[in-house]
């Protein structure tokens, strides 16, 4: 919009920063600092480039080309430096790509979790592994332990089950051909998983977990 509409002036440069402690391909960010007047008024500004060649030779003191527009400058002929603000807005999106999956993995194995909670019958399960899954880094999200145990249905088969459990108490509480409880579906009966400990004690399941 200044580049456009804006006014050109002239301005007396106060003060030339360089940040040495900033480097965007090899350049360092200057900080021009400058004053000019306005309707008899002195307005003092700054403008951050990287344009390091076209800079070189000035010096506090020298006049510069500007544009002002509404109280606001620019310098001519060097583009501003800064983060777009649609920077930060992508910076989120590696991590939403990585994290969909288990997103939509967590929200199904919820679901049917819940259905087995509600609708399934409590039965024993003999612990034949118990396994160690590590989460997303940083945040941990998906942390837990993946426990395979085994159980016999109503009609004598024997069924090998797998659940993603996050208290991690049972793995100091319980070792390999120790019991757990576990849920049952009552329509397929190759659909289970483990009860989980906290929820039965804030629900009051009253399920045995020795």
């Amino acid at each position: 919009m200044i580049n456009l509409q804006g006014k050109e002036t002239t301005a007396e440069i106060t003060d030339i920063e360089t940040q040495y402690n900033v480097t965007i391909n090899g350049v360092h960010p200057t900080i021009i600092s400058y004053k000019y007047s306005e309707n008899g008024k002195e307005i003092e500004s700054k403008y951050k480039v990287l344009e390091e060649r076209k800079i070189e030779n000035l010096e506090i003191g020298d006049d510069i080309e500007i544009k002002e527009l509404d109280g606001n400058s620019i310098v001519k002929d060097l583009k501003p430096y800064g983060f777009s603000i649609w920077f930060f807005l992508l910076i989120p999106i590696p991590f939403l790509i990585i994290g969909l999956p288990f997103l939509i993995y967590s929200i199904l194995h919820l679901k049917k979790e819940l259905k087995l909670y509600k609708f399934g019958k409590v039965s024993k399960g003999k612990i034949v592994s118990m396994m160690l899954k590590s989460g997303l880094p940083v945040f941990n999200f998906g942390q837990g332990i993946i426990v395979h145990y085994e159980y016999e249905t109503r009609s004598g088969n024997k069924v090998i089950g797998e659940s993603f459990t996050t208290d991690f108490s049972i793995m100091s509480d319980k070792k390999n051909d120790d019991f757990v409880p576990i849920f049952v579906s009552v329509e397929n009966e190759e659909k289970s998983c483990v009860v989980p400990k906290l929820q039965s004690l804030r629900n009051n399941w009253n399920i045995d977990f020795e």
